[in-house]
């Protein structure tokens, strides 16, 4: 189970010594979990605290950074009214602000909420507020019975409307970038679908890390633009910043954008029209069809309002961000029906958004987001600074620390193939010859890397099918469905993964018995062949499981060979010596061995197997002929 896997681990890079905290901020940042969240998968921990120690672990942060919130909204996303504001201010206010120390303690640069803690809050009289940035201004909310808001957000001194032009704010620094003079926070979250979703944020962004790259020859992807009014030129666009007050203006600050990704050294793709990529009729620039959007690793533009096309395909490391007005709601519903929302459950692993109306100037600006992405910022920072308001709709989703482009950094290229994954699980879905194989790719003292999966299977531990997950992007979890298998048959497969770089891992074969959908005790025995040339070795493999397990199964594995004198020897330590071949199930049900017999004389072999508990008990027979 993944709690066994999440053990304090140090995430070292032996082959290149990479650094997963290179600028020394981790231990600045808090880890927030919602200590009240429920443990979906049965595995003993909490999920919101799985996600928080993943990250932790990955980024080699301090135990003492962890910090869990009683949430009384149960599964809600959102404190609501009088009520949830109050109870806001005991379960989170509070005690953010006593690790927190104090607003002149400078030690703490950020926030990062997991995946479970809630997401949005509607203050009494006011509208829905992203509650990550409410919590960035954690010293000026008001007191536990009035909140204080603005209408429409509060300006935030860390946003910059021009990249490029003037001087940039810099790096975020706590004693420079306040508001009313008080004292303000990164915030970043690691959320989605579920908590395998956003584990798979932090291996995403590490792996973008160590191997992204616009240099000829290393990992990478397309740069994509979507804008609104037509192809600008050059001459149309010299006024840069034109200011988000008005769709035109905001439109062409997007188009402008373009210059910074084609600076970064990325190929681009532009649809600059009033339909959006992947919708019937959308262009380039060129005049081709934008009917797909294929290894995106960046995109700004607009307006994909309550919609999204199926035409992406996210590259392990990709940054978004679209203007609309509900561009990352309903993040955690297994359809959200957002732009950001479904992306991120497509494969996208940052972008900063909005869960609900911003109104345009209120809305994260693409353009500058994506600026000070390929400009070496972090994550966190690169979204804040894109960000004209705080205590207001945005959140940000993804590792804070993710920064692909950092000043100073050797990229690497992906040589090595992924580790193998381990198996889960491998349970019966309660159909004939249907199983459900859950797997994890433990990364933890190896490169960062995620996979694409094929399970190989097969009656014989040579295996010859193949079947796909169900997800085809790469991940960390797989789930795949084996559904055409025998019954009542001893099962081999093995998972195989493929990088985002193209190498191929081999996974450890494993075995299940779809006898033990049926009966409580299954047994297999059988020969590659039944008769054999004499002086040709031959391979046997026996089988044996229960579905109790082994703890009171009596098993036997007897040799009869009337023409040597042998009666029903016992075999059975042979088929467990340093010479056999061995197998395992998932759930250490079943165990498989497989033994090459040396040649053997003319004759008939009979080999007898037998397994039996309380609950039940099965048998099997082979004869090989010797001739």
């Amino acid at each position: 189970m993944l709690s066994c896997l999440l053990l304090p681990l140090l995430f070292a890079f032996p082959q290149s010594g990479y650094d997963a905290d290179p600028e020394g901020t981790a231990a600045r940042w808090i880890v927030v979990y919602n200590s009240n969240w429920p443990d979906a998968d049965g595995n003993g921990v909490n999920d919101s605290l799985e996600v928080a120690q993943h990250w932790m672990q990955r980024r080699h942060v301090p135990q003492d950074r962890l910090l869990g919130v009683a949430c009384s909204t149960g599964t809600a996303e959102f404190y609501s009214g009088q009520v949830g504001w109050e109870n806001f201010w005991d379960e989170m206010v509070v005690p953010l602000r006593t690790a927190a120390i104090s607003q002149t303690d400078n030690h703490v640069l950020g926030f990062l909420f997991c995946y479970g803690v809630p997401f949005r809050i509607a203050p009494p009289g006011y509208t829905n507020r992203g509650l990550d940035t409410t919590l960035a201004q954690l010293w000026n909310l008001g007191d536990r019975t009035t909140p204080s808001y603005a209408a429409y957000g509060s300006g935030d001194s860390y946003f910059d409307a021009a990249p490029g032009f003037g001087i940039d704010p810099g790096r975020f620094n706590p004693d420079v970038h306040r508001i009313a003079g008080q004292r303000t926070y990164l915030v970043a979250r690691l959320d989605g679908l579920d908590k395998e979703h956003a584990i798979e944020l932090v291996d995403m962004a590490l792996y973008g890390d160590v191997y992204l790259s616009t240099q000829p020859g290393f990992y990478s992807g397309t740069a994509y633009c979507d804008t609104q009014y037509g192809a600008y030129t050059a001459a149309d666009l010299a006024g840069y910043p034109f200011g988000h007050w008005i769709y035109a203006n905001a439109d062409k600050d997007m188009a402008y954008g373009r210059d910074f990704l084609s600076a970064a050294g990325f190929a681009l793709q532009w649809e600059p029209y009033s339909t959006e990529i992947g919708e019937p009729n959308a262009t380039w620039e060129n005049g081709s069809p934008a009917d797909a959007a294929p290894d995106a690793m960046i995109y700004e533009g607009w307006y994909n309002f309550n919609k999204y096309q199926d035409v992406w395909t996210w590259k392990v490391g990709s940054m978004a961000c679209d203007l609309n007005s509900n561009s990352v709601a309903h993040m955690r519903d297994a359809q959200p029906g957002t732009f950001l929302g479904e992306a991120l459950q497509q494969g996208l692993t940052c972008g900063p958004g909005v869960i609900a109306e911003p109104y345009l100037n209120g809305h994260p600006y693409p353009e500058v987001f994506a600026y000070y992405m390929v400009n070496g910022y972090p994550f966190a920072e690169a979204a804040r600074v894109s960000d004209s308001k705080i205590k207001w709709t945005n959140i940000y989703v993804g590792d804070p620390l993710y920064q692909p482009f950092r000043l100073g950094k050797v990229a690497l290229q992906d040589t090595t193939p992924p580790p193998a994954s381990q198996i889960l699980a491998a349970t019966w879905s309660g159909s004939p010859g249907a199983w459900d194989v859950k797997t994890f790719l433990d990364t933890a003292g190896t490169m960062p890397d995620l996979i694409t999966l094929q399970m190989q299977w097969g009656t014989t531990s040579a295996l010859g099918n193949t079947v796909s997950a169900q997800d085809a992007r790469p991940r960390l979890f797989h789930q795949v469905s084996l559904d055409t298998l025998p019954t009542n048959a001893l099962v081999f497969y093995r998972a195989d993964g493929t990088d985002p770089s193209g190498n191929l891992g081999l996974g450890q074969t494993m075995v299940l018995h779809t006898g033990l959908e049926a009966q409580p005790v299954a047994v297999s025995l059988f020969a590659d062949a039944t008769v054999v040339p004499v002086g040709t070795p031959v391979t046997v493999t026996m089988a044996f499981g229960a579905n109790d397990g082994f703890s009171s199964l009596n098993t036997s594995l007897t040799l009869t060979a009337s023409h040597l004198g042998l009666q029903q020897v016992d075999v059975l330590p042979r088929f467990f010596s340093p010479a056999a071949q061995r197998y395992r199930s998932a759930d250490d049900t079943v165990r498989a061995t497989s033994l090459i017999l040396p040649p053997l004389s003319v004759g008939t072999y009979t080999f007898d197997i037998a397994a039996s508990n309380a609950a039940g008990m099965d048998s099997a027979s082979l004869t090989v002929q010797v001739q």
